[in-house]
């Protein structure tokens, strides 16, 4: 079963108004449209014109459906569409031996909730749209049927539009974010999704919101595409939040070389925080590996880090280039040649460095072997590696070669556990999307079907852009052709 995001309605429709303070507040309604929207045939919805209190109605009246659970039943079992409101059950009656599903198709950005319970299917979606779902009886295809979600009112995306801006002009964060709601739940994958993140994130940074700013980064990242002038103003914004915890997102840190402007923003928001994750500090050391003359402080920072976090050798390295200063002090200066210590570390750190010397020579034997083929010998030295019981940025690697070692030997349990283990460490979403497909073919392999179409159509979902999610739809595509409908 889908587990359905909400857009954490609860969160912030405790104020909400009423329905019928929004049908009093609406500018305009069409007073001819039938009101009684339940009762048999096609679903009404009622035009109104939106106003900035309006948004808030809407968003009420959803979660008022939501709480409800109301549940539009249908008794035709062979038919092709049905309908719903937003925020409402539909349940549809099953076929003979009808017993699996699949979406197929649902708007960008959409969340759902989808089940079969009792012989019947249920379905619930706050974002208007189509749904298109494929039906198997016994594994074979049976059909595919279009759910249309509906809002109860009908409006359009420049009225919509307009509320939007109108907040955001008046510097109105709680209004904004009501009309962006009722935006993203109307028009779902709408060519202003990046404008309007843009004025809730300058809006929220002013308002010294993070959680607002991380979601709609988060949105953006998934859903569009960020150019260097976009990831700026993202900084900036965060600049005037000062939050020392903010996990900075994947697509802040892309290093692009020719970006310096930008990365150097970027390397300053990063160097204020207590606790950098590791994708911070690579890209801190992406940026002092281009610098022309060595940021001491950079390299500092960067060592400190490394020494904090259980890898003296590597820290001593940056340690050493710098001045070392009041940082410098959890670690000694020692002499290196050709980059490699010489010197004598403090007992403590000698171990370490011992320790990571030894995890990394199993680490790339055991890629040496997995390159020659070589997979038991492989899996034989990433074992080892594993065995020294240290979180070390290799851990993630260690684990997805080992699902590739144990995929490449026919050992399709060992290798989804181990896929799973790397997708836990893994924080990189084009790294994550491989995974995800490595385990839905895995799955296909030890015969489950069902799973594999479910990881592969998360794939296909959740990674438009990556080409994993193209492999996804090709082998969707392969099932559908499998098993086509008589």
């Amino acid at each position: 079963m889908k587990k359905v995001v909400y857009l954490c309605l609860a969160l912030f429709l405790a104020s909400c108004t009423s329905l019928e303070n929004l049908k009093n507040e609406t500018a305009k309604t069409d007073s001819s449209t039938e009101k009684n929207w339940n009762i048999g045939g096609e679903l009404k919805t009622e035009k109104i014109i939106l106003n900035t209190s309006a948004t808030e109605g809407i968003l009420s009246d959803i979660s008022n459906s939501l709480k409800r659970g109301y549940v539009k039943e249908y008794n035709t079992t062979y038919r092709d569409n049905y309908e719903v409101y937003v925020g409402d059950y539909v349940s549809l009656p099953l076929g003979i031996g009808e017993d699996s599903y699949n979406m197929f198709f649902s708007p960008l950005g959409t969340s759902y909730e989808l089940e079969i319970k009792d012989g019947k299917l249920y379905f619930r979606s706050i974002y208007q749209g189509n749904y298109e779902i494929m039906i198997y009886s016994a594994g074979s295809f049976s059909r595919k049927i279009t759910i249309i979600n509906k809002l109860k009112y009908e409006f359009t995306e420049q009225n919509n539009y307009e509320v939007i801006a109108q907040n955001y002009q008046s510097n109105n964060l709680k209004g904004l974010s009501n009309s962006v709601a009722v935006h993203r739940i109307a028009f779902p994958n709408s060519f202003r999704d990046k404008e309007i993140s843009f004025m809730l994130i300058d809006l929220a940074g002013k308002d010294g919101n993070t959680k607002i700013i991380k979601e709609e980064i988060d949105f953006l990242q998934k859903y569009t595409k960020l150019d260097e002038y976009d990831k700026l103003n993202i900084v900036n914004s965060l600049k005037k939040v000062q939050d020392k915890n903010f996990e900075l997102s994947s697509s802040l840190l892309e290093f692009d070389s020719s970006s310096q402007n930008l990365n150097q923003e970027i390397a300053n928001l990063i160097i204020t925080k207590d606790n950098p994750t590791q994708d911070e500090i690579i890209f801190l050391e992406k940026v002092y590996s281009v610098n022309s003359t060595p940021d001491e402080n950079l390299g500092n920072y960067i060592g400190n880090w490394y020494v904090k976090n259980g890898n003296a050798l590597k820290g001593a390295e940056y340690l050493n280039k710098g001045t070392m200063g009041n940082v410098g002090e959890l670690l000694p200066a020692l002499p290196t040649t050709n980059g490699q210590l010489t010197g004598n570390l403090p007992a403590t750190e000698n171990l370490e460095a011992k320790n990571y010397t030894q995890y990394l020579t199993f680490f790339e034997e055991g890629k040496k072997n997995f390159e020659k083929e070589n997979y038991v010998e492989a899996v034989i030295y990433f074992e080892k590696a594993l065995e020294i019981d240290k979180n070390y940025i290799e851990k993630k690697d260690i684990y997805f070669y080992l699902g590739q070692s144990h995929f490449r030997t026919e050992n399709y349990s060992e290798a989804v556990k181990d896929y799973k283990n790397s997708l836990n460490l893994e924080k990189n979403d084009e790294k994550k999307a491989e995974i995800y497909y490595n385990i839905g073919m895995t799955y296909d392999k030890l015969g489950d079907s069902e799973q594999a179409v479910n990881y592969l159509t998360y794939v296909r979902q959740n990674y438009k852009n990556s080409p994993w999610s193209v492999k996804s739809s090709l082998y969707l595509l392969q099932q559908m052709q499998q098993y086509p409908q008589n």
